[in-house]
This record gives structure tokens, sequence and C-alpha cells, in this order.
């Protein structure tokens, strides 16, 4: 009989181990994207500003500048190259967290899913990060192609192994309202900025940023929820 009371009390909290334990990944991934706006406020101002000044200048949308124009501006304000850091962050963390997910749920798409995300955006970033070569390698020479479709791309496919990920814990009962209500967060976030994409002629790509609000609320609603 005490060998059934000793199992029946670690069930609980071997439960609520493992909901800390994905609550405190999903977390980590939000806390990445609270890194990256961070930086963008107080070390890269005046690089996207100087991204803004050779638009208008040339009367050319940011993401469509020749790649020299990008990498003399890029070179004259390395301090943006922390913010790729914390963007090669963004995917890497979420894979973390549909991992964890994926072992309370049994799930496997979302962890495939974030990893094709994360091949995909830190491909975009090493393309990024060929500014400092002299001379450019010939993919960053195309990223006035390039940057639209790969970041649309990577971020549809990282929402995407969001959605997975949370309804996999939906279905395992783990904080069911609050994982639908989360993936109906990103997946509205993200329809909303697809318009956008289309008006401006496909000038500007639809950003993966509708994950933070997503991974904060799952996040919140598994560490703190005192049901499953």
């Amino acid at each position: 009989m005490s060998a059934v009371a000793d199992r029946t009390a670690a069930a609980p909290a071997s439960d609520r181990t493992a909901r800390r334990r994905v609550a405190s990944a999903f977390l980590l991934a939000a806390g990445s994207w609270v890194g990256y706006i961070v930086s963008i406020a107080t070390l890269t101002a005046d690089y996207e500003q100087a991204l803004v000044d050779a638009s208008e200048a040339t009367d050319t949308a940011v993401n469509r500048l020749p790649a020299e124009t990008m990498a003399q501006i890029a070179n004259d304000h390395p301090a943006n190259y922390v913010t790729g850091l914390f963007l090669l962050l963004v995917p890497a963390l979420l894979v973390l967290a549909t991992r964890r997910a994926s072992a309370v749920s049994g799930d496997r798409w979302g962890v495939r899913l974030a990893w094709v995300a994360a091949v995909e955006l830190w491909f975009y970033m090493a393309l990024n990060f060929g500014f400092l070569l002299d001379p450019l390698p010939p993919l960053t020479r195309d990223l006035d192609v390039l940057t639209v479709p790969l970041v649309t791309i990577g971020s549809f496919l990282a929402v995407a192994a969001f959605a997975v990920s949370a309804l996999g814990l939906r279905r395992a009962g783990w904080r069911p309202v609050a994982s639908a209500v989360a993936v109906g967060i990103a997946v509205l976030l993200t329809a909303l900025m697809v318009p956008t994409l289309v008006t401006s002629g496909f000038d500007e790509p639809v950003p993966p940023i509708a994950l933070f609000p997503a991974e904060l609320v799952l996040g919140i609603a598994l560490l703190v929820g005192r049901r499953r």
C-alpha cells in the first residue's frame, strides 16, 4: 500500500516538473524576442535609420537595396551584428521548446518543422553575415532578391512548428484553452501581416514576430496554471 501511495504522490510532482520544463523553454524562446527588440531600440537605431535614409535617397525598398549598399551600412554600424545573434537564438530556442513539448505529446512534426525553419532562417542570417567579407559571397550579393522569400517562408514554417506543438500539448490535456489561444494568436497575427506582403509588391516580408506573444502566453499558462 505504501509503495502505491508513493507512486501516486510522485506522479503529480513529476507532471509539474515536466510542465515547468516545457514552460521554461517557451518562455526562453519568448525572451529571445525581448533581447532582439531591446537590441534594435538601443544598439541599432542608427543602423535602421541609415537603411531608411538609403531607401528614401534611392527610392528603393529597404529589402531591395543593393547588397553593396547594405554591406557598407552594416559595416558602418557593426552593432547590428549583435541583433543578428539574437535572431540566431530565436529558431534555436523554438527547436528546444518543440522538443520538450514533443516529449509530452508524442508529436514529432512540431520538432521537424522547427528544425526546417531554423535551418532556413540560419541560412538567411549566414548570408547577412557575409557582409563582413570582401568580396561579398555570391548569394549575399543576391539578398535584395532572397530576403523577402527566405524570411517569409521561415516565418510560416516557424509558426506552423509552434502551432503543431501547442496543439499536441492541447491533445495531451496540457492547458488546452491556453494552447488553443496561443495558436490562434500566432496564426492570426501572421495572417494579418500577409496583406502587407502583397500590397508592398512583395518588398516587405512576413516576419516571425507573431511567435513572441504566442510563446509568452503558452509559457506563462504552463508555468502558473494549476490544472493541466
